[in-house]
């Protein structure tokens, strides 16, 4: 039987957690059923030679997408987007090939050519219950939830003693940031002097209030890399707020994989994304703060209480192999695609 050709594709393969999830597949969906492909059709980026690595031919943009699935007979075009119209994301369709996948990474609506989708995956139940609740779903097409993966095989043992460090990784964008992962450090430090806090990835204002707060000796900084295993290493809380919220939150998900409480902070519902919550459920597998008051407390309980972080940590790292695990995910994902090439081609 000759294999589904499968193509993952995003507008670039850079630094953030929906390219790393388009890598993570790449690796893991099953080479004796699928030919897979990967395309950043706007322009390559610094995720291209990780998935090379993985013997998977990569096409750097620009380039037109249309092409590219009728040079390589493409079955199923998986793209990950924010959801809304982007020109020149969907292929073309004729006689029903191929079939499109969407991750829709922002829950938002394409009333151009979304019609062409066959299926539309969300990266968490709020995404997708956000989306429904618009009222565009249209009956022909499948609705999934389909959490980013966590690559188990890429976490390193966990050995550290305790050493008092908090700390995050992102990528430096101020979106990705809420100013009380800074503005908590002086009250962590005061009540818990031997804290230490290390941050991969900052942007410049974030940098420019640590220097305001004259927290420049005391904070650690380096840049963002898609090697991030190491800076895991290094902590034993991480620390997390984004202005926008999260529709998933890739560095959450590691964190907890690599049994690392964690405290983040919700953001307000109807307004922002929220799926932070539904993944760090609160007093279960770490702290999620209503309000930016609450968040130094959080970090201060966690640092001084052994046993609550432990117990943070297990039921984190149980919950994310339950529900993160990258083979498990891109099973249910090959279920997908199988299921789309046995339906109507019309």
């Amino acid at each position: 039987m000759s294999k589904i050709k499968v193509l993952q594709a995003a507008s670039r393969l850079d630094m953030g957690g929906t390219e790393k999830a388009l890598q993570v597949f790449c690796k893991y969906l099953d080479k004796s059923k699928f030919e897979v492909m990967a395309c950043g059709w706007q322009q390559g980026g610094c995720r291209v030679e990780e998935i090379k690595k993985l013997g998977i031919s990569v096409i750097e943009g620009p380039v037109d997408i249309n092409e590219v699935v009728r040079e390589h007979k493409i079955d199923i075009c998986h793209v990950y987007r924010s959801g809304h119209h982007e020109q020149g994301s969907l292929p073309e369709k004729t006689g029903g090939w191929p079939k499109i996948v969407e991750t829709s990474i922002f829950h938002d609506f394409d009333p151009i050519e979304g019609e062409r989708i066959d299926c539309h995956l969300f990266v968490s139940e709020f995404s997708k219950t956000r989306y429904l609740q618009r009222g565009c779903a249209r009956d022909s097409a499948q609705h999934e939830v389909m959490y980013n993966p966590v690559d188990f095989e890429e976490l390193l043992p966990r050995t550290k003693e305790f050493s008092y460090t908090i700390g995050r990784c992102s990528r430096a964008d101020d979106a990705k940031w809420h100013k009380v992962c800074i503005d908590c450090l002086p009250k962590v430090f005061r009540k818990v002097p031997e804290a230490q806090c290390v941050i991969q990835g900052i942007p410049d204002t974030m940098r420019e209030r640590l220097a305001q707060l004259s927290l420049g000796d005391r904070v650690q900084l380096s840049a963002p890399t898609v090697k991030v295993q190491d800076f895991y290493q290094k902590i034993d809380i991480f620390t997390h707020g984004a202005r926008v919220g999260e529709t998933f939150g890739s560095v959450i998900a590691e964190a907890m994989a690599n049994k690392i409480p964690v405290v983040t902070l919700s953001t307000p519902r109807g307004k922002k994304s929220n799926a932070q919550v539904e993944l760090v459920e609160d007093g279960i597998t770490g702290f999620t703060c209503r309000w930016s008051w609450q968040y130094a407390n959080a970090v201060i309980e966690l640092l001084k209480n052994h046993d609550l972080r432990e117990r943070f940590a297990r039921q984190g790292y149980e919950k994310a192999r339950e529900q993160f695990e990258a083979s498990r995910l891109t099973r249910k994902l090959e279920g997908i695609y199988t299921s789309l090439m046995d339906g109507p081609h019309v």
